[in-house]
């Protein structure tokens, strides 16, 4: 019995597989864990990937026999374009290692839609060309409506790119367009590039942009699997 985390800013997505096969999933470890779920006491290994310190003092409290990955140089035929490796979120390596081991000798570019949201590109030789990180929907419409007096809009997101003939139409769809504006244009620039689109508000982005992607809710656990599999190997 193993249990995968993906430890983000603002959530700890879950899943355990029994031998090869899935058995329970969630978004809310903490959540979980109250209920006291019959898995739990069955565990044999944990693997984590983790983006936040607390989160990672809280998951060895509760899982001493947690081992973490950790952004590597390279892995799989994955190289890393990063000087310093430790420095890159295992978060965006994993999604990386993830679509480049289903996917080798294929140019990508991966998004993940969280917290912030993050654009990586590999090429077909499996090389990281490099990325970008800007801030996620919520993070852009917080910092508008605490930065202006006049400007005001509900949480709630309406969705669309059209201009706004309200003020809430404006800052959603001002938002939403800059942000699917921007992508797109990179997706542009790589004509033959597979695009994989994660994070929790990856279906909200999917239905804003005009290019095919892919969606996959669970990249980051797909490639944690990945990196403990090879981690496996070289032992």
């Amino acid at each position: 019995m193993r249990l995968q985390l993906d430890a983000g800013n603002t959530r700890i997505k879950w899943r355990v597989y029994d031998q090869a096969k899935v058995v329970a999933a969630g978004s809310d470890l903490r959540q979980t864990l109250e209920d006291k779920p019959e898995w739990y006491l069955s565990l044999k290994e944990v693997w984590v990937s983790s983006v936040h310190t607390e989160q990672d003092t809280w998951i060895k409290s509760i899982f001493p026999m947690a081992f973490f990955a950790q952004s590597q140089v390279n892995c799989a035929g994955l190289s890393n374009s990063y000087e310093d490796v430790h420095k890159m979120g295992v978060d965006r390596w994993l999604a990386m290692l993830a679509v480049w081991q289903r996917q080798p000798d294929q140019t990508h570019i991966v998004i993940d839609a969280g917290t912030a949201i993050t654009l990586d590109i590999i090429d077909g030789f499996g090389r990281h060309v490099g990325g970008y990180i800007c801030p996620g929907f919520n993070l852009m419409k917080g910092s508008l409506l605490n930065g202006t007096k006049k400007v005001w809009a509900e949480d709630e997101w309406q969705l669309g790119r059209a201009p706004g003939n309200r003020t809430q139409l404006c800052v959603d769809h001002g938002i939403q367009d800059m942000v699917a504006c921007w992508l797109e244009r990179h997706c542009t620039l790589q004509p033959d590039a597979k695009i994989t689109l994660t994070g929790g508000d990856g279906p909200r982005l999917s239905a804003l942009l005009t290019k095919k992607i892919s969606y996959q809710a669970d990249l980051v656990l797909d490639g944690l699997a990945v990196y403990f599999q090879y981690k496996k190997a070289d032992k």
